[in-house]
Order: structure tokens, then C-alpha cells, then sequence
């Protein structure tokens, strides 16, 4: 784009900068949407409610696991078990008579974290998905920056250059007229002084010829 006169020059000078400060307030308002959506992510996370977990043993969801009453019975019968109890004698496990098939409660296979690990590694997650998209956002942001400044230096070094010669053209095309206005003259004031024997001849003659 060429410059045109200096008032225009400023002119567009004026209006990129603008627009450049337009599109960094753009850039500025959807990083910060994006930070309030993840704000919105993590608080919605850390308000979700947490469901009550049953005892694996006895499914029971007034204690945990490692409280459970029947665990110290358990532990007392393992430990006893290279001894002979007489209270094993009426167990029903322990007969040789065929026993009628009893329903079996099927095993629940143990969770591999609890509900609050479980939030705590999503939060974990979000944030550090967060902080990540960040600082791309902000490295984007700098790189533009740096652009754009590099390109307005640049426009601005065009700008004062082409002003600079068109500057230099109009004091030669300045000096240029003043010079033929000075010959002009010149060449005036040396015809005057041409006409000034040939108007004197002239009225001589004019004289002469009333005397006669």
C-alpha cells in the first residue's frame, strides 16, 4: 500500500494500531472465557455430592472395611486353625453329609478408588488440563504480539522512508521552479533592456521627421 501525504500517513498509521488493539482485546476476552469455563468445570466437580460406600464384608454402610466387626472373628479362626475346636464339630462346612445348596451372596469386586480419590484425580486432571491450555494460549499470545509489533516497525520504517523521499522530491521540484523562476526573469530584465535603444530610435526618428 503506498503512503499518501503526511496527514494520510499518520492517518493510517492511526488506524492500524487500532485495529491491532482491537484484535489483542479479542484475544484477552476469550482467554478469559476459557478460564472461566474451567473455573466453572472444577466447581462443578468438587460440588458433586459423594455416595456412601458399603462395607465389602458384611455390606453394611455404617462402618468401612477395615472396621468391620466380623474381622476379628475371621482373624480368631484362622489363627486357631492347626488346633481342633470343638464348636467346628456341628459346623455345617465341616460334615460329610450332603448339605442342601445355600444361596451364595456373589462377591462384589472391591473398587479400585473411592468416590473422593476419584473427584480428587478429575479435579487433578481438569486443572492440570487448564494450566496446560494456559500457557499455549499465552505463548500464542506472546508470539503474536511480537508479530504484530514487528510488522507495525516495519510498516512505520516504510512509512517514514517514503515520506522522506517524497519530502527530498518536493524541495527539488521547489528548488527546480525557483530556479526557472529566476531565469524567467532574467531573460524579462534582459529583454527590457534590449527594447529600451529601439523605442529611443524610434521616437528620434519621429522627431526628425516633424522638423522636417
Amino acid at each position: 500500500m503506498t503512503s499518501q501525504p503526511n496527514a494520510k500517513g499518520e492517518m493510517y498509521i492511526l488506524n492500524d494500531g487500532i485495529d491491532m488493539k482491537v484484535k489483542i482485546a479479542a484475544m484477552a476476552r476469550r482467554l478469559e472465557e476459557l478460564e472461566m469455563k474451567k473455573m466453572q468445570e472444577v466447581q462443578a466437580i468438587s460440588q458433586t455430592p459423594l455416595q456412601a460406600m458399603s462395607c465389602a464384608i458384611c455390606l453394611s454402610y455404617e462402618h468401612l472395611v477395615d472396621e468391620c466387626p466380623t474381622i476379628p472373628a475371621v482373624r480368631e479362626m484362622f489363627g486357631d486353625c492347626n488346633t481342633y475346636n470343638s464348636n467346628w464339630r456341628d459346623h455345617p462346612n465341616f460334615s460329610w453329609e450332603p448339605q442342601p445348596p445355600q444361596y451364595q451372596q456373589p462377591a462384589q469386586a472391591p473398587q479400585q478408588a473411592s468416590n473422593l480419590e476419584q473427584a480428587m484425580m478429575n479435579l487433578s486432571k481438569v486443572v492440570g488440563d487448564f494450566v496446560g491450555a494456559k500457557k499455549s494460549i499465552n505463548a500464542h499470545l506472546s508470539q503474536r504480539i511480537d508479530s504484530v509489533e514487528s510488522s507495525l516497525n516495519k510498516r512505520m520504517d516504510e512509512v517514514q522512508s517514503d515520506l522522506s523521499q517524497k519530502i527530498d522530491n518536493l524541495q527539488y521540484s521547489i528548488s527546480r521552479f525557483a530556479n526557472l523562476n529566476k531565469c524567467k526573469r532574467k531573460k524579462t530584465f534582459l529583454l527590457n533592456i534590449i527594447k529600451i535603444p529601439r523605442v529611443s530610435m524610434k521616437w528620434r526618428l519621429r522627431r526628425e521627421n516633424l522638423q522636417w
